[in-house]
């Protein structure tokens, strides 16, 4: 290894130059693009790809009848990474944001209606 102060060779697990005392960072390489469970930090991670939620269905049968069903459909086609250690789910691409679902989208749809409703 080259000392980047001086040039000389340095010898590889040295701390500093022996010639001219600069000092090393030595650092640890680390493995690039792993996911890690943002809740236990494991590796053990499986993908599930979202295809009807029977929650976000019911809800809907609720509110607007039997073509409410297709609420459920909200979110269908994405992609949630669940943790094999600790159960966390979250959406692929967002460790932040733990599976966000239709649920809240279709509660949004029915807060704007109603609103709309009380206006005219």
């Amino acid at each position: 290894m080259k000392c980047a102060k001086c040039g000389r060779d340095v010898p590889a697990n040295s701390p500093t130059c022996p010639w001219c005392a600069a000092g090393f960072k030595y650092e640890t390489p680390r493995p690039e693009n792993r996911v890690c469970c943002p809740n236990c930090g494991s590796q053990d991670i499986s993908a599930v790809r979202r295809n009807y939620s029977p929650g976000c269905g019911c809800l809907g049968l609720l509110l607007f009848g039997w073509i409410g069903l297709l609420m459920g459909l909200l979110g269908a086609g994405k992609v949630d990474l669940v943790c094999r250690n600790c159960g966390t789910q979250w959406e692929a691409g967002n460790p932040q944001n733990r599976r966000s679902t239709g649920c809240f989208t279709l509660l949004l749809i029915i807060i704007v209606i109603l609103l709309l409703a009380a206006a005219v």
